[in-house]
């Protein structure tokens, strides 16, 4: 059988170990790491083995050649341009011919058992098999859910907490057919996971998955790469660890010395230099001519090619890089990275996850805690359930955080821009402009109060992303949308958590500077689009009445939104009338209908579902957490809903078109319209949906939130489908979906009446607490054993 390898990464997400190389050049052992993959697929009779190259191929094809030193057949095929990792292996068919094939990265660390999956494989008569892998914390992968025999059912890319309900994730390992390939057109840019997969999916074609036993690891990050090099010290992954072993968990290319303090395990290349009363150990690597000086303590840390550990330094958890040093008495924490020739001068103190770009230095005596690569500082932050980043002003939202968010943000192209009218938020915005410009992005900025008005001008306009800054009381708040004033989602938050978790930062050269422009659009222009785009479109029979505040921004843009509609407005409730209110940055809606009944976002956005029913509209798209009385007031009209992440693509291009769904002032106006044209009160209009009670809890956990989750799903027998877990129990309904910031489950249960509705909360709650204690001293008996 032959196989591909894909080895054209760039690496970015491991700089700056892999900085001037291609990923699967970088150093593990004493050998790049896709040697490693040829041992193994040698090892399994593979010796036909087909290399796609893209990033610096020279390097790649000048250390392996024809691959007669590894007792192997290598041929390459360069790619001028991406083509996506199907696209890639569909421009090796010409070698590789009518026959099943095997893919592998050529940046992964594994030992999985290849024969197994081919033997699955032929007896599944299958056109393409996944290689899966059952990862505690699957997160940052592609999930994998097959049903009876394998076949898989579904794919769930980079879930949420809420979608995890398998531990199988895509190992990027593959048994191909032709025929599968066949679907791959030639030339384009077509990827397995994203094109090929779900195409097979859709037809129905015999496509598969095995968990496969063993190890498997993908290399990503500077930490998953220190810990394949752990794992492989400590037998977790079996690899050719290339030495002879002079004692138990110590390997080295020359005789050991007495007296030297080596805490197994530890590898110890040729040339190394250990000084006078050094502590080696344990899980080190100590590559080719690296030198550890007197006294120095060097624990869990890998030292390549020529790197030094000056005498009386302290390294745990650290990496350095070909050629770099720590002179005497400098500390590298836990994650500290230096790249190649660079410099951590005496007494220096990088704290945990500093890195040092190639031949940058950290000043003698300093204490570190950000990353030197241009001048970016190190992030650390993560988006929360609502899409925002949340943080406290001048502790994890600083101006070196918002450099960096706008320099990542600039290289997507032309930013916008707007900030809460205050100094804080005002300054956070400047550095963020400033970080787009610097990475050769134009920045549109403009005045509007609000971060609903930032969503409105982010659609008005099409911009490939918009921040709007938000401070109150010293928290602030980072909203991001996308060109349909929508939150980015999943995927792209993620690629933006890494990129901030790396430090790096875009620069351009001096004449690709970006420019800070004013957008032409103001509050009274947002106003106006709000109530055309919500207002039905209709003559209105009278003019309405209605009261909303003016304390708070979101409030003030809700009056000019509801004031361009041609309401009359008050200031404060009185009988008869109605009033609306603003919260969550104008996300979020309440209100008071003409009798002083509160009205709380459920039932309102189940009463906006309402009327787009009524206006034969036929079809709404709601969040995942969305009340259960929409889908009953749709399905009284024959009427579909989609729930964001449940039904994908459909369902978000449905929602950027519905504004009244998601945006407090929009919903007002849709509200108020329909009351203008129908000549019925609020109350009225409520009455006509169906009324549903909720209760919410909130479930601490200890143990890990997927396999609650997990076992919640095993146990009531369903299937995931979007976000979280929502249930059917008699006449209620229960949704449990994990926080996204803290290590919790939430519980919200509803029911025609408050007392069902606390009945099945607390029941599910109870559940899922027995459930995650049950798990917990599953994991410590593991543990003990």
């Amino acid at each position: 059988m032959k196989a591909v390898i894909m080895a054209g990464g760039e690496g970015t997400r491991l700089r700056p170990l892999s900085l001037g190389s291609p990923k699967p050049m970088t150093p593990l052992l004493g050998r790049p790491v896709m040697e490693h993959i040829i041992q193994l697929l040698r090892s399994h009779g593979v010796d036909d083995i087909c290399v796609t190259l893209c990033y610096k191929p020279q390097a790649v094809m000048d250390y392996f050649g024809g691959g007669e030193r590894l007792g192997v057949r290598l041929t390459y095929f360069i790619e001028e341009d991406p083509l996506g990792t199907a696209g890639s292996v569909k421009n090796c068919m010409s070698h590789l011919g009518r026959e099943d094939f095997l893919v592998i990265s050529g940046d992964c660390v594994c030992d999985l058992d290849l024969t197994a999956l081919l033997q699955f494989h032929r007896e599944r008569g299958a056109e393409a098999t996944l290689g899966l892998y059952r990862h505690p914390t699957p997160l940052e992968y592609g999930l994998v859910l097959t049903g009876e025999g394998g076949k898989v059912e579904r794919f769930v890319e980079k879930p949420g907490w809420g979608q995890v309900f398998t531990d199988q994730i895509n190992t990027g390992i593959y048994l191909l057919s032709p025929a599968a390939m066949d679907r791959v057109p030639e030339g384009a840019v077509w990827d397995f996971g994203k094109d090929l997969f779900p195409a097979m999916l859709r037809e129905d074609a015999p496509l598969y998955g095995l968990p496969l036993e063993g190890y498997w690891r993908d290399m990503g990050d500077c930490g998953a790469y220190l810990s394949c090099a752990c794992d492989a010290l400590t037998g977790k992954v079996k690899l050719d660890l290339g030495l002879p072993k002079r004692a138990s968990g110590v390997w080295s290319a020359q005789p050991l010395p007495d007296g030297l303090n080596l805490v197994p395990p530890c590898w110890i290349g040729e040339g190394v230099s250990l000084g006078e009363g050094c502590l080696v150990g344990p899980h080190t690597v100590l590559e080719r001519g690296a030198r550890v000086g007197n006294r120095a303590m060097v624990q869990r840390s890998i030292l390549l090619e020529n790197a030094a550990a000056g005498p009386r330094t302290t390294l745990y958890g650290a990496i350095l890089c070909k050629g770099s040093s720590a002179d005497r008495g400098a500390v590298l924490n836990e994650g500290t990275v230096l790249g190649e020739n660079a410099l951590a001068e005496e007494g220096a103190v990088l704290l945990e996850r500093v890195r040092l770009w190639p031949g940058q230095t950290a000043p003698a005596g300093c204490r570190l805690a950000r990353s030197i690569t241009s001048g970016s500082q190190k992030g650390v932050l993560r988006f929360g359930d609502n899409g925002t980043i949340r943080g406290v002003l001048g502790e994890d939202l600083g101006p070196e955080a918002l450099l960096t968010l706008g320099s990542l943000l600039g290289a997507e192209g032309t930013v916008g821009l707007g900030c809460s009218a205050t100094p804080g938020a005002g300054m956070l915005a400047r550095a963020a402009a400033v970080g787009a410009a610097a990475a050769g992005s134009d920045v549109l900025s403009h005045s509007l109060d609000s971060p609903v008005q930032g969503a409105g001008a982010a659609a008005r306009f099409q911009l490939p992303v918009s921040l709007f800054v938000e401070e109150a009381e010293g928290t602030v708040y980072l909203h991001l949308f996308d060109q349909s004033g929508l939150p980015l989602g999943r995927a792209r938050e993620r690629k933006l958590e890494h990129a901030l978790l790396q430090g790096e930062a875009q620069r351009v050269r001096g004449d690709k500077v970006g420019s800070l422009r004013r957008m032409d659009y103001s509050q009274e222009d947002w106003a106006r689009q709000t109530a055309e785009e919500a207002g039905l479109h209709r003559p209105y029979l009278r003019r309405l009445t209605a009261a909303v505040g003016d304390a708070t921004p979101e409030d003030r843009c809700l009056r000019a939104a509801l004031s361009a509609l041609g309401c009359k407005l008050e200031r404060e409730w009185r009988p008869g009338i109605v009033a609306f209110h603003a919260q969550r940055g104008g996300f979020s809606l309440t209100a008071q209908d003409e009798r002083g009944a509160m009205a709380d976002p459920a039932q309102l956005l189940t009463l906006i579902a309402l009327i787009e029913m009524e206006n034969g509209s036929g079809k709404v798209a709601v969040p995942p957490a969305a009340s259960a009385a929409v889908e009953l007031v749709a399905a009284g009209y024959g009427g579909t809903v989609l729930r964001l992440d449940r039904d994908g693509e459909d369902a978000r291009k449905l929602y950027a078109t519905q504004p009244w769904l998601r945006q407090a002032p929009a919903a007002a106006v849709r509200i108020c319209a329909r009351m203008a044209v129908s000549g019925q009160k609020l109350e009225a209009l409520v009455a006509k949906t169906p009324r549903f009670s909720s209760w919410r809890r909130e479930v601490p956990l200890s143990s890990d939130r997927a396999r609650v989750m997990q076992a919640l799903a095993r146990e009531h027998a369903r299937k995931p489908a979007g976000e979280g877990l929502r249930m059917r129990t008699g006449s209620g309904w229960v949704y449990l979906t994990p926080i996204t910031r803290r290590s919790a489950l939430r519980v919200i249960a509803e029911g025609p009446d408050l007392e069902l509705a606390a009945e099945l909360c607390d029941f599910y709650a109870g559940r899922a607490a027995e459930l995650d204690k049950e798990l917990s001293e599953q994991c410590a008996q593991q543990e003990d054993n």
